[in-house]
């Protein structure tokens, strides 16, 4: 796998997601962490049959060097959201880092 199978890896794991919610406006972005490249989705949900549940869900995905790893968040509200994005992780024993850095969503992915 490389970096270029990112958005197919994360578009795949959306793919379970949608089976119980009707999601929209979908926000992409890359960033790195480390030595490592991550790609992400932000989409608006609402659990089918049930309009009124409204969610945020997250979809973040990066290569390591045996294999790769995606997270994932269903939010109910911003603190829900910010708590998954402030989450530190550590890929390949570097320095821990929060999951999802303030600046995420200004790189255009290609």
């Amino acid at each position: 796998m490389t970096e270029s199978d990112l958005p197919g890896m994360g578009s795949g794991a959306m793919e379970g997601i949608e089976q119980n919610f009707d999601v929209s406006e979908p926000n992409y972005g890359v960033y790195s962490l480390g030595s490592h490249s991550l790609w992400i989705e932000r989409t608006k949900g609402t659990l089918k049959g049930h309009p009124e549940a409204k969610y945020t869900v997250e979809t973040v995905c990066s290569i390591l060097k045996k294999g790769a790893v995606c997270w994932m968040a269903i939010a109910a509200d911003d603190a829900a959201l910010q708590s998954f994005e402030h989450g530190a992780v550590t890929l390949d024993g570097e320095v821990p880092a929060p999951l999802v850095p303030a600046d995420a969503f200004v790189k255009k992915p290609s």
